[in-house]
């Protein structure tokens, strides 16, 4: 597998999935499933910016191929159960068919990826890959997650979401940056600080819901910091 084509084309999936659609888009394909034009719309966006990261004229093939597999796989989930195991198994599929991809296609050109990987410390691309996943990725994940475990179901849990997934974003990005630069104390400061902060909140269910989001938000964060580093 070309290790440099899977993590361009990883990135196209991340920006195409994730960024380049919003909540309204995607309730309105678990609606109106193959009625709806957005999925087209959105698998079309998938070929086109996997193709702009791969900018090679024999790449069209592969491009067409990601996108008609993106629209097969989003069709497949439209029908399916929404929860925490759909969009894992959604993620799973796409990525198999991007790797396969990448090892498929004989690419011998530089990518516009390797061009940005101009630091000999760290590798910035894993580090763009690192924080584009610790932002919108991370808060879907976690928000299915506790969803699935039914932590903190309270009305005081629904005033504290769109404040928790700001400081949740903030707190992952700073994390990774610590991994790279080596300094874990600082991330034990962060988690301390948070920690107290929410010290003498006295509902319980509020309480679990931070932490466990607390867990779930750092998890994440050192992971993409210890593959960016």
């Amino acid at each position: 597998m070309n290790s440099w084509l899977f993590l361009s084309l990883l990135l196209g999936h991340v920006i195409a999935d994730f960024y380049l659609q919003n909540d309204k888009y995607c309730s309105q394909k678990e609606e109106k499933k193959f009625r709806s034009c957005f999925l087209y719309v959105h698998s079309l966006l998938v070929a086109v910016v996997s193709w702009a990261l791969v900018p090679v004229s024999d790449f069209g093939f592969y491009a067409l191929t990601i996108a008609l597999s993106h629209l097969a796989i989003d069709l497949v989930k439209a029908y399916c159960p929404k929860g925490l195991w759909s969009f894992v198994l959604d993620q799973a599929a796409h990525l198999a068919i991007l790797a396969a991809v990448a090892t498929e296609f004989d690419i011998t050109t530089e990518l516009p990826v390797q061009f940005v990987d101009y630091t000999g410390n760290f590798s910035m691309p894993l580090f763009i890959l690192a924080v584009l996943l610790c932002i919108k990725p991370a808060n879907v994940l976690i928000k299915l997650v506790l969803k699935r475990y039914q932590i903190g179901e309270t009305l005081s849990c629904e005033n504290i979401k769109n404040a928790g997934a700001l400081i949740g974003n903030l707190e992952r990005i700073l994390t990774i940056i610590f991994v790279i630069i080596g300094r874990y104390e600082a991330i034990g400061f962060i988690i301390a600080a948070k920690s107290i902060l929410r010290f003498k909140d006295t509902d319980t269910a509020k309480t679990e819901y931070v932490l466990a989001g607390t867990f779930l938000s750092f998890g994440i964060a050192l992971l993409c910091g210890l593959m960016a580093a």
